[in-house]
């Protein structure tokens, strides 16, 4: 970093996700950008190290090797406790003291990572804010040992921390009761709006699905995403609107139960299947679809926190179908910008994909006020005016 931009640092963000680009994307919308700096990852790998992110180019970033990294993985002993460490944190905060008030770790506090941080941010007399997306009660999403130490390594990072901010509106309630400490309800990042929008349907637009009322689903393929659900209610729809075509678009654990479902119900000739998707590729699948459809369920402790595709899809001017779980209703509004059903409930979803199949003018008045209310709420312009308020107000 340049001694000219180290002069006028005032928050540090430090900590693993912001290593995607498209989450990243919101400190481009910093009111005061030569006012932050950043400790990331090197890199940060996926899916079993078949995709590894990088960090974008910025003058601003400076890159440590995090340990323990990967989303989802299990240590033994420790599980994902060290989840991102950076032990290089300290030196990073040694060389930028005179110009940084603030740092923002955005690791979940109850993480040891995150008390990492917190200790080095407290000795050298820093304020600190942190970041949860939990919506999950901590005493129900934890058992026995487990919600022992979950509950310290909670109780130290909240004492140390100065602030809080909040993805979402449950997770606001939860950690209200645990501290005094202001809290914010702020999205880790927002969404790109011109990058998602309804004038980038061009060229490949409909090609050979042109016919056809085209359903799709983006994200991880586990069971708490209800890919099962999916696709038995939409044999059911298929009795109903046999001219349309459902597409999935993810990996995970849960492929070959998908697969094999998709045997057992006999709709593969109906059915597109696709691996995991970049943001580039995901634009170029909502602009061949008609209905986005997530269809998520609470499972094991954790229910839907945000769920950017569906905001996404909603910037594509496409209705979304999906379930009254978790955060969901914050982001979809039902009979507004989308439908929701109980989650679990296959009738009431096959009945919500044969409602929209069957009317283009709903879906079109459901999708223009989806972009519409993403726009004005979840825009990475009004997202990182709020960090910023809050970060600059500790």
């Amino acid at each position: 970093m340049d001694s000219k931009s180290n002069r006028s640092i005032n928050v540090a963000v430090v900590g693993f996700p912001y290593i995607r680009e498209n989450a990243f994307a919101v400190f481009l919308h910093w009111p005061e950008p030569q006012r932050i700096c950043f400790l990331l990852p090197k890199s940060w790998p996926i899916k079993g190290g078949k995709v590894v992110y990088r960090p974008p180019s910025d003058l601003r970033i400076t890159t440590a090797r995090a340990f323990f990294s990967g989303y989802h993985w299990s240590y033994p002993i420790i599980g994902g406790l060290l989840k991102g460490w950076m032990p290089t944190f300290p030196l990073f905060l040694w060389r930028n003291r005179r110009h940084i008030g603030v740092v923002y770790a955005c690791s979940e506090p109850v993480l040891m990572t995150t008390i990492y941080y917190a200790f080095w941010t407290r000795l050298f007399g820093k304020k600190l804010a942190l970041f949860t997306w939990e919506n999950f009660s901590y005493t129900e999403k934890f058992r026995n040992i487990s919600r022992f130490v979950h509950g310290v390594l909670l109780r130290i990072n909240l004492a140390l921390a100065h602030g809080l901010m909040c993805g979402n509106r449950e997770s606001a309630d939860i950690h209200r009761r645990l501290t005094r400490h202001p809290i914010r309800i702020i999205p880790m990042n927002g969404l790109e709006t011109e990058k998602f929008r309804l004038d980038t349907r061009a060229g490949e637009h409909r090609t050979n699905l042109s016919s056809k009322v085209v359903y799709a689903f983006a994200g991880a393929i586990g069971e708490r995403k209800g890919i099962h659900i999916l696709l038995k209610a939409y044999s059911e729809v298929l009795r109903l609107i046999p001219d349309t075509h459902l597409v999935i678009a993810g990996s995970g654990e849960y492929e070959d139960r998908i697969s094999a479902l998709i045997d057992e119900l006999s709709i593969g000739e109906h059915v597109t299947r696709l691996q995991w998707i970049n943001h580039h590729e995901l634009v170029r699948l909502l602009s061949v679809t008609d209905v986005f459809v997530y269809p998520s369920l609470p499972y094991k402790g954790w229910a839907e926190q945000f769920g950017y595709s569906m905001a996404e899809a909603s910037l594509m001017e496409l209705p979304v179908i999906s379930t009254r779980s978790g955060s969901i209703p914050d982001l979809v509004k039902d009979g507004q910008t989308g439908i929701l059903v109980p989650p679990g409930d296959t009738q009431a979803l096959a009945d919500a994909m044969i409602k929209l199949g069957i009317n283009g003018d709903l879906r079109r008045r459901l999708g223009q006020a989806g972009r519409a209310y993403i726009s004005a709420t979840y825009s990475n312009d009004i997202v990182a005016r709020k960090m910023y308020d809050f970060l600059q107000s500790l």
